[in-house]
């Protein structure tokens, strides 16, 4: 993912979209959409644990791959402050290498448009 989100993003993130809100009926959807995956579950750009923390709330096994130490960090917190637990990546998604296969893969919000554009029809950009 080619944006970063460093301290401040987070803290505006963290204040502006807690852990629970949902955007647009996003986590309902997902909450919906995953009652009856019984595998490992991967929410990319997974951010402060937003829709993370629900979704585990409802018995899912869910990881989180994120580019952002800081979002991660906050993601950790609320981890904690809710009492739940997670597998938390620091990875370009792009580029990751994780230790579990999954069986859905989730990425709600605008988290989508953080993905590079490609250059042309025959391949990915060049993020080097």
């Amino acid at each position: 993912m080619e944006k970063e989100y460093g301290r401040l993003s987070t803290m505006f993130y963290e204040y502006s979209k807690p852990v629970g809100h949902s955007i647009d009926g996003d986590i309902e959807y997902y909450s919906g959409r995953l009652e009856h995956i019984s595998g490992r579950i991967l929410e990319a750009g997974v951010g402060t644990g937003r829709v993370l923390i629900p979704l585990i709330k409802k018995g899912l096994t869910i990881d989180g791959i994120d580019s952002s130490p800081a979002m991660l960090e906050q993601c950790r917190i609320n981890l904690e402050t809710h009492e739940c637990t997670a597998s938390l990546y620091e990875q370009d998604l792009t580029a990751s290498s994780l230790p579990h296969r999954y069986e859905a893969i989730i990425m709600p919000a605008g988290s989508f448009c953080l993905l590079p554009r490609q250059k042309n029809s025959t391949g990915p950009e060049d993020l080097s």
